[in-house]
């Protein structure tokens, strides 16, 4: 099943008779194997916003002219016609919103880890620290970590008012 994980150029000679003899045995995933990767391969290639549109499109297109197998994947569609502007700004500048997801995943993480802490300081002194900032911190005053703290904490705020 590893060998259904990794990209297509990157299986040996092993891996791929294997994913070869999985698709024998269940046809099924053949089909959202090569959707996953085909997709993938639109976001990774360098393209302007109108061109990954018409590939998109033709991924649709080829689903359609599918058996009821892509009905399943065809539910994609759904989503990236909801969402279809946001998706493709992706292709102006190759710009996500990851790290900022990763911050506000961290921040539900402490505030869990920190049941009971009431001092909202306490909790983006916890914040800074997770954020790889413990290093840095090591070397600075407890005043320099407060002011750092604050200005961390405006420029989140001003984000979330």
């Amino acid at each position: 099943m590893w060998a259904y994980r990794k990209r297509p150029q990157q299986l040996t000679e092993e891996e791929r008779a294997n994913l070869e003899r999985l698709f024998e045995q269940i046809p099924e995933l053949a089909l959202p194997y090569h959707f996953r990767w085909a997709v993938t391969d639109i976001f990774d290639t360098k393209q302007s916003r109108e061109e990954a549109a018409a590939q998109f499109e033709q991924l649709r297109e080829m689903l359609a002219a599918d058996d009821e197998d892509s009905a399943v994947l065809l539910e994609f569609f759904k989503t990236y016609d909801e969402h279809r502007e946001g998706i493709l700004a992706y292709f102006d500048e190759r710009k996500t919103s990851g790290p900022v997801e990763g911050l506000n995943n961290k921040a539900r993480v402490i505030t869990k880890r920190c049941y009971g802490v009431k001092e909202t300081e306490t909790l983006w002194n916890r914040l800074c620290l997770d954020v790889n900032l413990a290093a840095e911190a090591a070397w600075l005053t407890v005043q320099s970590i407060h002011t750092l703290t604050n200005r961390i904490r405006d420029v989140f705020l001003g984000y979330y008012t």
